[in-house]
């Protein structure tokens, strides 16, 4: 791609914390990229092991890499040290345990620069481990790819964060006017995808795998409390309030298990009306939390409705997506 070869450089801004049994790979990968223009901003955030010494001597064997401690503490305050030090037309972001897949700056900037402004460029994922991946692994990727096939990441954007944080490129121009990773809520890779969805950026992607996601017992998201909570219902009925929310349509919650219960106290504390449907004959006219449940049929009754889809049956959940087809604001928070 000789045409994309001086398109500016790069920032990657790469937080990390107590990674030194990994982030010298990831340095590695991100060295071994064929676009050349480009700088890590690494912020230490306090880290007890080696990974700070690590980095510090690929930053005197290679310029282009930075070390800095971050100023605050935690993931968000390393994000925003990152993001004042970075100098490049471009940015992504890299956690200090991945991988970058081979030739990822150069496919995504030529999507970029074919596409035009306002987009993100993203690409398929790939998750590796030492030990036996579980299916539930196989199948976000699976969904993830799929959506990079299809073009439809923002229609699936309450289900889960549907751009890893890892993946993406954007212009820093851009980046900087939708104020970067500033004032962003946990999970912070969620809500900067949100932050995407409500400027109406477009998503490009590449039919290659631009990240090699590595699971192991140490990772972020599976020991800060932050990401406990898997279904993050609080941040996604907040951005759904602030985004899609529409009061002049009947809001509906359609389903009455564990997610959806979860789901309805988030908004009755918001004090939104709201109707709740059940395809579980043995609730319905029960009264759950005040709200009588009502069945499947009783659809019908309500014009141009905006329905939140809850449920945690994949079965029940593919059963009921051909119906959901003739309804115009259907939201899958499952």
């Amino acid at each position: 791609m000789p045409d994309i070869l001086n398109r500016g450089k790069i920032s990657v801004l790469m937080p990390f914390k107590n990674e030194e049994a990994f982030i010298g790979d990831t340095l590695l990968s991100v060295l071994s990229q064929s676009y050349r223009d480009w700088e890590i901003i690494a912020v230490d955030d306090h880290s007890t092991d080696s990974s700070p010494d690590i980095v510090k001597k690929w930053v005197l064997a290679d310029h282009r890499i930075q070390y800095y401690l971050n100023r605050g503490r935690g993931i968000l305050d390393a994000l925003q040290t990152a993001q004042s030090k970075m100098s490049g037309d471009w940015v992504t972001r890299m956690d200090g345990d991945d991988l970058m897949g081979p030739g990822r700056f150069e496919e995504q900037l030529q999507l970029l620069v074919d596409s035009g402004p306002r987009c993100i460029a993203t690409g398929k994922v790939k998750y590796f481990s030492d030990k036996k991946l579980g299916g539930g692994f196989r199948r976000y990727e699976e969904w993830l790819n799929n959506l990079c096939k299809n073009g439809t990441h923002f229609e699936e954007i309450y289900k889960e964060c549907v751009i890893p944080s890892p993946s993406w490129l954007m212009r820093t121009e851009e980046f900087r006017k939708i104020n970067g990773f500033k004032n962003l809520e946990y999970p912070e890779d969620y809500d900067f995808v949100f932050r995407l969805y409500q400027h109406h950026f477009k998503i490009v992607s590449t039919d290659d795998i631009v990240l090699l996601w590595r699971d192991h017992p140490g990772r972020a998201s599976r020991n800060l409390a932050q990401y406990a909570d898997q279904t993050f219902f609080e941040l996604k009925w907040k951005r759904f309030l602030q985004l899609d929310y529409s009061p002049s349509h009947p809001l509906i919650l359609w389903g009455a298990g564990p997610k959806g219960k979860k789901l309805a106290g988030y908004i009755l504390r918001s004090e939104v009306p709201f109707s709740w449907i059940s395809g579980n004959v043995k609730k319905l006219g029960k009264d759950i939390y005040g709200v009588k449940i009502l069945s499947e049929d009783s659809i019908v009754e309500f014009a141009d409705p905006q329905i939140i889809i809850a449920i945690s049956s994949p079965e029940m959940l593919s059963k009921l997506r051909p119906k959901m087809e003739k309804f115009h604001h259907t939201y899958y928070f499952c």
